[in-house]
């Protein structure tokens, strides 16, 4: 049997959790100098809540964190019982997510009118698809981003 690095390990682990999910994603595994990371690309929109959930449930599979203050990275989450990661990347697709942010950022300024800057916008239409206000319900634009494919 052929031996598996911690970090593809770890990337595996995060595959059977996606998969369980029915959540559509690539996940990919590196290792480089002084380090390793898994990058995790969602490849359809998803419920902004399910993917706050996604992020925290993924988060015990990151051994640490980078403090810019000392400018050193510090082993805050070490677990002997899972394999982990130095850095743990989850993001969109960012076809898929500029495609989705450009409809969302449409819908707000067609809701509230013209009236703000448009970067404030682009900010409602970010928060709107990360889950980081509910401003407005994600029941109301589901279907709209939906179509983004």
């Amino acid at each position: 049997m052929a031996y598996k690095s911690e970090v593809a390990r770890c990337a595996a682990e995060i595959r059977k959790i996606l998969k369980e999910k029915n959540i559509k994603a690539s996940v990919r595994s590196e290792q480089f100098s002084m380090g390793n990371s898994v990058d995790v690309e969602i490849k359809e929109i998803i419920d902004p809540e399910v993917y706050k959930a996604l992020q925290e449930e993924l988060a015990k599979y990151k051994y640490g964190h980078f403090d810019g203050m000392y400018d050193i990275y510090e082993n805050s989450n070490l677990r002997e019982d899972i394999p982990q990661t130095k850095f743990l990347f989850i993001k969109y697709d960012w076809r898929l997510q500029d495609e989705a942010l450009e409809k969302l950022e449409r819908f707000v300024k067609a809701k509230f009118g013209t009236q703000n800057p448009d970067h404030e916008y682009k900010r409602i239409a970010g928060d709107l698809l990360f889950g980081r206000d509910d401003f407005i319900a994600w029941d109301e634009v589901k279907d709209l981003v939906k179509e983004v494919a």
